[in-house]
């Protein structure tokens, strides 16, 4: 009896190896081998610029304002750097955060128009001050959430989770508080990790773009989250390839096995939305990527897919996060921010 036991759980933890092997090398696979879909990459359309080293880690773009970019830190909440378009000249900034706020490491700092925030999703948490004196107070509390951006005036689109399932909710200040529309984000294995993406907000307009990371789907939304249209990567995975557990004492759903990705990091200009693409094309050579970040474009009108760049690695490190804009690309690389001239 005691040899079955044995045996049973040996069989079950070399079929759990085994699995999380195969599915690691089918993610892989999907990753470098060819995906049935062309890109187009016309020569010239991203000029390298200057080069600003800021020489400590955890950097992440806080926003943009009067021509200037505001780079927080992960381990410096209560400092920014603001940098000019060039990327010539910087400015040490110190917000004015209260005292004993206690901000857990899911905080960011954002700058957007006159204003300044530090939000914390976890407590929930938002402070708000003018980006004159950057004094900054809490105002109404909102409900916790996963991610935010801010749109105009004093309000938010934020990412929360409700009834098991991420949703977008619209957010003001005032007291006009929260709102929660029909639900945009589409279920397809538990609600949570197969509906993850990146928010993204259109300058200058009232859109804002929700760009999954595990299938190759977007959405656009207008004024109070109003569905403008559905878009879709150029790739062919249309269902996420994620597994999902549930580990009864923890109480927690965590993912299993190694996702494959298909989008990575989003950004935007008033024209045209980017995606850094996770997959290779059938006309690419998975060696010519290995040292480059593919950078898929596509209309904010309408979705429809334009062309493709390449961003080159910078001293052994690909681009952690980047933003666009008007003409210009700006990407960290570690503690690294290169600027990119967008020909287009």
């Amino acid at each position: 009896m005691m040899f079955k036991r044995i045996l049973l759980l040996v069989t079950c933890l070399l079929g759990s190896v085994l699995v999380v092997i195969l599915l690691c090398f089918f993610s892989n696979g999907c990753r470098h081998n060819k995906n049935n879909f062309i890109r187009l990459l016309p020569p010239s359309k991203v000029t390298p610029g200057n080069i600003l080293d800021f020489k400590t880690e955890g950097c992440n773009f806080a926003g943009y304002s009067h021509d200037s970019i505001y780079i927080g830190n992960l381990y410096t909440p209560d400092r920014l750097v603001r940098v000019d378009s060039n990327l010539k000249d910087t400015l040490a900034v110190r917000l004015g955060i209260p005292n004993h706020t206690k901000l857990t490491k899911g905080y960011t700092n954002l700058v957007a128009d006159n204003s300044v925030y530090t939000l914390d999703g976890n407590q929930p948490l938002l402070l708000e001050g003018n980006n004159s004196n950057r004094i900054l107070k809490p105002v109404s509390k909102p409900p916790y959430f996963t991610q935010a951006i801010h749109t105009e005036g004093n309000s938010f689109v934020l990412r929360v989770v409700q009834a098991g399932q991420n949703k977008l909710v619209t957010y003001r200040t005032d007291s006009a508080g929260f709102k929660m529309p029909a639900n945009l984000l589409e279920r397809q294995v538990d609600g949570i990790f197969c509906t993850d993406g990146n928010l993204v907000k259109v300058p200058n307009s009232n859109k804002i773009i929700y760009v999954y990371y595990y299938r190759n789907q977007f959405i656009c939304a207008g004024d109070h989250l109003n569905l403008l249209y559905k878009g879709k990567t150029i790739d062919t995975v249309s269902h996420a390839h994620i597994k999902v557990d549930y580990i009864k004492s923890l109480n927690e759903t965590t993912i299993s096995s190694p996702p494959l990705y298909v989008n990575k990091q989003s950004a935007a200009n008033e024209k045209y939305l980017f995606v850094h693409s996770a997959l290779i094309a059938d006309n690419e050579i998975a060696k010519s990527l290995e040292k480059v970040s593919v950078i898929d474009v596509y209309a904010v009108k309408d979705g429809k897919y334009q062309f493709s760049f390449y961003l080159p690695d910078f001293r052994g490190n690909k681009i952690g996060d980047f933003r666009v804009y008007g003409q210009s690309l700006y990407a960290l690389y570690d503690h690294y921010l290169y600027k990119y001239r967008l020909n287009f």
